[in-house]
């Protein structure tokens, strides 16, 4: 039994340079289209995932209404809470933030959390959750999950067994806007998942 899993990140939203987690932003017109040409990318498509935010969520569903293709809204995918930073421009995180700086949480986020935010230990449990799931299920079906580049880089730390609070996590992977992730989930006799990133 084999289960395939195609991670699609959204594409560029109507606010660039911004730190955007739980702030819900839209994606412009040919942004929408683009993204929309990535899920169609992906072969035989039994269920679209969406994180809630409408820059991943949009396009999910209007695939899945044209397809006739079930879809299920996921909030464990949806990105991280900044918190106090969210929303903001990176030239003024940099200008504005201290104690702790987006320099101290870039550098350790494990240690430091943005103001009013949510931890990375929050984060991380609830999309190890979500994959957990994914992983106890044993089926055939080729599955779109559209979500966030941050979601993308801790699903791959998990599919590869990364150290915890390692900073490969963050620093060791690039997930561009509409980049496709496919992760192959193999089941042995004993329903064990073995999971592989694709390339």
């Amino acid at each position: 039994m084999l289960k395939t899993i195609f991670l699609i990140r959204h594409t560029e939203t109507v606010k660039q340079g911004h730190l955007i987690g739980a702030t819900d932003v839209s994606l412009p017109a040919q942004s929408l289209e683009r993204l929309l040409t990535q899920i169609a990318k992906c072969a035989s498509i039994k269920k679209i995932i969406s994180s809630p935010l409408q820059r991943c969520r949009q396009a999910a569903q209007l695939y899945s209404d044209h397809h006739q293709i079930p879809l299920s809204i996921e909030p464990n995918i949806q990105e991280m809470n900044f918190g106090d930073w969210d929303g903001q421009s990176y030239n003024w995180l940099w200008e504005n933030t201290a104690s702790p700086s987006i320099g101290d949480f870039w550098h350790n986020p494990w240690l430091h959390t943005p103001p009013n935010g949510e931890s990375m230990s929050h984060f991380e449990s609830r999309v190890t959750l979500w994959w957990d799931n994914i992983l106890s299920t044993p089926s055939d079906d080729n599955i779109v999950a559209v979500t966030h580049g941050g979601v993308i880089k801790k699903l791959l730390a998990l599919a590869l067994a990364l150290p915890q609070k390692s900073s490969v996590q963050l620093n060791g992977f690039e997930v561009g806007y509409g980049c496709i992730v496919r992760i192959s989930i193999y089941y042995d006799d004993e329903g064990v998942a073995w999971p592989k990133v694709v390339f």
